[in-house]
């Protein structure tokens, strides 16, 4: 009897190891969707105020660079130092972009989940950074997490400096 239940345990143990190995796990979990991002940019207190030149992109959760989702600068990117430190070739693919601004407005930039290489990234927490500088210099740099996945995340983060009335939407397909 002791043999015939160690038996049924193991087998028991068994079959819950394989079955367990054969669901995905949560991170490579795919969801599509979208993000849509809208920002009021103002001064950085810079010298060419209100000249400016900004970057918004999208990170993963390690602060490994993803994909740009806007970047107005053409000659003055340089400036963006944080946005280059992550992408050093300036990769803007599938972005909004543009020259170099004349004044302060509000923004907006979509992302629909995918990587420059075009490839839709698995779920789970990702950085939307932005930064404006509107000198020779670096400027203001700001992040925020938010959660790609299969239910809505829809946050008005508090205003940071260049940076306010910031909504931030994922919404899944």
């Amino acid at each position: 009897m002791k043999y015939r239940l160690s038996t049924i345990l193991l087998f028991t143990f068994f079959i819950t190891l394989y079955v367990n190995a054969l669901k995905p796990s949560t991170s490579a979990i795919i969801t599509n969707g979208n993000l849509s991002v809208t920002v009021t940019t103002s001064s950085a207190g810079g010298e060419y105020t209100p000249r400016n030149v900004v970057a918004i992109w999208v990170e993963d959760n390690n602060g490994v660079f993803v994909k740009t989702l806007l970047v107005n600068a053409k000659r003055q990117m340089r400036f963006l130092t944080n946005w280059l430190g992550k992408n050093p070739d300036g990769n803007s693919v599938d972005a909004s972009t543009g020259a170099t601004v004349n004044s302060y407005s509000t923004l907006t930039a979509t992302w629909n989940g995918t990587d420059i290489a075009g490839k839709v990234v698995n779920n789970g927490s990702y950085r939307l950074c932005m930064e404006l500088s509107d000198a020779n210099a670096t400027g203001n740099f700001s992040y925020f997490a938010f959660t790609k996945g299969a239910t809505v995340d829809k946050q008005t983060p508090a205003d940071k400096p260049s940076f306010s009335n910031i909504t931030i939407s994922w919404t899944p397909k």
